[in-house]
C-alpha cells in the first residue's frame, strides 16, 4: 500500500479522517507545498482533500500537481463540487470524487480502489460528468481543424492580430473564426474558451502557462 496523505488544515477533519484508517500509516499535509514534498518522496501516494477548503487557488493550479505527479491518486471530498471544478478535473483519471455525506466505508473502499488503479465517482457527480462529457464531445465535433488551431493560440494568450500574423491571415478572418468558436462552445470570453481547450486536451497546461 502506498503513502496515504490527508491534506487538510482543519485538525478536527484531519483527525477524524485519520481515525478511519486505524493503524495504517497516515501523513498529514497542511499546505500544497507539504503535499508536493510528500509526493516527491512517494510519487505513487494517495491524497485525500477537500478542494474547497484547501489552499489550491483554482482547479488549474491543482492540475499542475496532477501533471507533476502523474502516478499519484487524489480523492476529493466536498459538500458540493463546483461546475468549474468538475469541468476541468472530471476527465482526469487520477481524480476520484465523493460527497461529504458518504460513509466511513465509502472512503475506505475509495482509497482501496484508487490504490489498485480504479477511479471512484459518487452517483451525483457521475451524472454531472456524463452530461458534461456529452456536451464537450458535441462541441468538439463541431469545431473544424482550423478552429481548434486558433483556439489553441487563443489559449496561449495571443491576440487576433498576433494569430493573424502567425497564420498569414487577415485579422478580420481570425475575428470571424473566434466568434464561431465562442458560439459553438457556448462561451463569451477567451478565458472560458481557454478552460474548454484545457479540458479537451486541445492545449497542454505547459502551453497555457508560457
Amino acid at each position: 500500500m502506498g503513502m496515504l496523505i490527508i491534506a487538510d488544515n482543519q485538525p478536527l477533519t484531519r483527525d477524524a479522517l485519520a481515525s478511519y484508517f486505524g493503524n495504517q500509516s497516515v501523513h498529514f499535509a497542511m499546505s500544497k507545498d507539504e503535499v508536493s514534498h510528500l509526493l516527491q518522496q512517494t510519487p505513487t501516494g494517495s491524497v485525500i482533500l477537500d478542494f474547497s477548503l484547501f489552499d489550491f487557488s483554482t482547479p488549474e493550479h491543482m492540475l499542475i500537481y496532477l501533471r507533476r505527479f502523474p502516478q499519484s491518486h487524489w480523492l476529493l471530498l466536498s459538500a458540493e463540487f463546483t461546475e468549474n471544478l468538475l469541468r476541468l478535473l472530471g476527465s482526469e483519471p487520477q481524480v476520484s470524487f465523493l460527497l461529504k455525506d458518504c460513509s466511513k466505508n465509502d472512503v475506505l473502499q475509495a482509497v482501496y480502489k484508487m490504490e489498485h488503479g480504479e477511479r471512484v465517482i459518487c452517483a451525483q457527480v457521475h451524472d454531472v460528468l456524463a452530461n458534461g462529457v456529452q456536451k464537450n464531445l458535441h462541441a468538439q465535433q463541431q469545431l473544424t481543424h482550423t478552429e481548434k488551431e486558433i483556439l489553441r493560440l487563443i489559449a496561449q494568450g495571443m491576440t487576433a492580430k498576433a494569430i493573424a500574423a502567425e497564420r498569414h491571415s487577415s485579422v478580420h478572418t481570425i475575428v470571424t473564426h473566434k466568434k464561431n468558436i465562442f458560439r459553438k462552445l457556448g462561451v463569451s470570453t477567451a478565458y472560458e474558451a481557454t478552460r474548454y481547450a484545457l479540458r479537451a486536451g486541445i492545449v497542454e497546461l505547459v502551453e497555457y502557462y508560457i
